[in-house]
């Protein structure tokens, strides 16, 4: 009778930590790798065979970083489907969510919830004072996402997309200043990240919420308010105007930020290679555009980069062509 009450006892154990992983969204993790992009963008920056503990450094400071904000955001999304449990238990898709569908207690989800904080913080102040801060400033305002401005128009959209920019932001500041070893010399390296990647990466994002907000508007259809409170201001007109004006404003942005004028921080290549990567973000929206109004996939953006094959490839080829580039230029 005991080994039965102990297995059982094992399998509520095992059932209750997956249901925790699935709180935490591990599909949602690739969104933290725009925390590696400076350190890629900037390659021609800190590129010193001369210094491979350097390099490396730099490198796992990137990763670092990228770890932190995987558990921070994870348990934002726990505090988020705190908030949201009796919503999400009337959404077709969302009541199977671990809270909302019974699989993880609400004393367990707090519990880990906190318990994620307080270690990515942790790890943030051991790797620099500017990830602390920048990590506290997700927290800060994803908390009061949580609270109030997921319930107000356009600020909600805003909101969302200012965590891509501080992820972007967190990147750079992790590995500016590092001592590397460059011509004999030791130096640090100053990462002076492009604003255009800055407003490429907002751009982005806010395609990304304005497209996700349009496809829960659509399923939702009459129960939109029922389901969440700000999609009762949305209209899918509106949405679709925002989203033409977004998807247009971010291409000719990533032009442009290929483009080197000879400004300071500019950071691509002055003959303009760069610019062989613009067919490779246009393609990336394109097909975006295509699986949102075709296929309909718009309401979970993080899953089209993981099982949409062209995405896939496509995302692969700029990263490759991109890294060669300014590779090639350090070179």
């Amino acid at each position: 009778m005991s080994s039965i009450s102990e297995t059982t006892s094992k399998s509520s154990r095992a059932f209750s930590v997956w249901a925790l992983i699935r709180a935490m969204r591990p599909a949602q993790v690739p969104k933290n790798g725009l925390v590696l992009v400076p350190m890629l963008f900037s390659i021609n920056i800190w590129y010193s065979p001369q210094d491979w503990s350097g390099m490396a450094e730099i490198v796992l400071r990137s990763i670092g970083a990228t770890v932190v904000f995987a558990i921070l955001s994870g348990a934002v999304y726990i505090l988020n489907d705190l908030s949201d449990v009796e919503r999400d238990r009337v959404h077709p898709r969302k009541r199977h969510r671990a809270i909302a569908s019974g699989a993880l207690s609400v004393r367990i989800a707090y519990v880990a919830a906190l318990s994620g904080i307080v270690v990515s913080m942790a790890i943030a102040g051991f790797i620099g004072v500017s990830l602390l801060s920048v990590a506290g400033a997700y927290l800060i305002t994803n908390i009061a996402y949580t609270l109030w401005w997921k319930r107000v128009m356009l600020i909600d959209v805003i909101t969302v997309t200012s965590g891509f920019l501080l992820r972007a932001l967190a990147g750079a500041l992790v590995i500016d200043g590092v001592l590397i070893l460059q011509d004999g010399e030791v130096l640090p390296i100053d990462i002076s990240v492009s604003p255009w990647l800055y407003v490429v990466t907002g751009l982005g994002a806010l395609l990304l919420a304005l497209s996700k907000r349009r496809a829960e508007l659509k399923s939702a259809g009459e129960s939109a308010a029922g389901q969440r409170d700000v999609l009762s201001e949305y209209s899918l007109q509106l949405l679709d105007m925002l989203i033409s004006i977004t998807a247009s404003s971010a291409l000719i942005a990533y032009t442009l930020y290929t483009f080197n004028f000879g400004e300071s921080g500019g950071n691509v290549p002055i003959d303009k290679t760069m610019m062989f990567t613009i067919p490779f973000v246009g393609y990336g929206i394109f097909r975006y555009i295509y699986l949102l109004y075709v296929k309909g996939d718009g309401e979970a953006p993080e899953a089209i980069l993981m099982r949409d094959i062209p995405t896939i490839v496509n995302v692969a080829l700029w990263l490759l062509v991109s890294g060669g580039i300014l590779l090639w230029h350090t070179l």
